[in-house]
C-alpha cells in the first residue's frame, strides 16, 4: 500500500512540475520585470550586446533568442516574399503606459549592412495582446530579410525605425 501511495504522489509532484515548466514559458502571460535589469545605453550606431534590455521613451526589449533563417516560419506565416527569408527573434518586451497592445512596440529589425532596410515585425499570434504597464512579456517576431542580409551578425533589432531608437545586437 504504501509503495502505491509513494507513486501516486512521485506522479503527482513531476505532473505538478511540468506543469509549472509550462506556465512559466507562456509567450504572452506578463510577469514583474526583473529590477536588477538596468536599461543599456544604446543606438543604431552602437547597439547594446544581445540580451541586454535596452530601450528609449518608455519602450524596452531585451533580445533572448533568434532563428537566422527561420524555415519553420512558412507553416505558421506563408511563404516569404520571393528573394527574401524569414528571421523570428523572441524578446522581452516592457512598456511604461497602459493602453499598448503588442503590436503597437513591435521591434523594427535593421541590417548594418544595408541602412535602408526597415524589417517590418509580422506577429504569429492570431490577436493583439494587450500590455500592462511594467510587466514583462515575451513575444516571437518574424521578419521578411532579403537573402543577402540574412547574417545575424550584421543585423540589429530597434524599438522603433526612429533615429534615436535604442537597438540590440540580435546575435552574441
Amino acid at each position: 500500500m504504501r509503495a502505491r501511495i509513494a507513486t501516486v504522489l512521485s506522479v503527482t509532484a513531476i505532473a505538478g512540475l511540468a506543469l509549472a515548466g509550462c506556465a512559466s514559458d507562456s509567450n504572452d502571460e506578463p510577469t514583474d520585470a526583473p529590477a536588477s535589469s538596468a536599461v543599456t545605453e544604446s543606438s543604431w550606431e552602437a547597439p547594446a550586446a544581445a540580451g541586454d534590455r535596452v530601450g528609449a521613451d518608455g519602450i524596452d526589449l531585451q533580445v533572448w533568442s533568434n532563428t537566422t533563417p527561420d524555415e519553420g516560419a512558412v507553416a505558421t506565416l506563408g511563404d516569404p516574399a520571393e528573394g527574401t527569408q524569414w528571421v523570428t527573434l523572441n524578446v522581452a518586451q516592457w512598456v511604461s503606459e497602459e493602453g499598448l497592445n503588442d503590436t503597437d512596440v513591435a521591434p523594427v529589425l535593421r541590417s548594418t549592412a544595408d541602412t535602408a532596410f526597415e524589417g517590418e515585425a509580422v506577429s504569429p499570434r492570431a490577436v493583439e495582446v494587450p500590455m500592462t504597464a511594467d510587466r514583462l512579456y515575451t513575444y516571437a517576431w518574424s521578419y521578411q530579410v532579403p537573402e543577402e542580409l540574412v547574417d545575424p551578425a550584421e543585423l540589429i533589432v530597434c524599438t522603433t525605425a526612429e533615429e534615436d531608437a535604442a537597438c540590440s545586437d540580435i546575435a552574441e
